[in-house]
């Protein structure tokens, strides 16, 4: 009875299959060309590049931790980019063309260096410098910061990318990464 079943059913597949199956026709004439879509807004593909200078009026002191912070509003850090995203931060001296990746530290001397960190919530990039002997500083030179909001499948398209190295995610977002400059709030 079970083999009736089994045999009953395959021919029933068989013939579904073999059913199913059509003829090639010829090809018909080319339809009329559809209208134009409208043109969408010059998009960021989910990444911002922000740019703000500091320079030493902007630094407050912290004498509890010993360093200076400034806060850089950013208004690209989304929930969504705290959740799931990323934030990047880079810094450029003064007269430098060249971008390093935060957190860092840059040599002012052969025996002190400056330690750059930074912390990120929504809307809010808070970036602090330490001297190395935790000292009080007197003047602050000009640097450029560049904080970079890129959403988690931004990121995941290109998995080869150091984002560390500017250069490389400068050329792996090309065209996507739109450029503003950013206010920093002076405390």
């Amino acid at each position: 009875m079970k083999k009736t079943i089994k045999i009953t059913a395959a021919c029933f597949m068989l013939i579904a299959t073999l059913g199913s199956c059509t003829k090639k026709g010829d090809t018909g004439a080319t339809g009329a060309a559809g209208t134009n879509g409208t043109n969408g807004t010059n998009g960021n593909a989910n990444v911002v590049a922000g740019t703000a200078t500091l320079t030493a009026s902007n630094w407050s002191w912290d004498a509890t931790s010993k360093l200076y912070y400034c806060d850089i509003t950013d208004n690209s850090i989304t929930s969504d980019i705290v959740n799931s995203g990323v934030v990047l931060v880079y810094i450029q001296a003064q007269g430098s063309n060249g971008w390093n990746a935060i957190p860092t530290a840059i040599a002012v001397s052969n025996s002190e260096s400056l330690y750059f960190n930074f912390n990120y919530e929504i809307n809010n990039v808070e970036v602090s410098l330490q001297f190395s002997d935790q000292s009080t500083a007197a003047s602050i030179a000009t640097y450029n910061f560049k904080i970079i909001c890129i959403s988690s499948a931004q990121r995941q398209s290109h998995p080869n990318t150091n984002w560390h190295d500017y250069n490389q995610v400068k050329s792996a977002l090309g065209s996507a990464m739109v450029e503003t400059t950013l206010s920093t709030a002076i405390q």
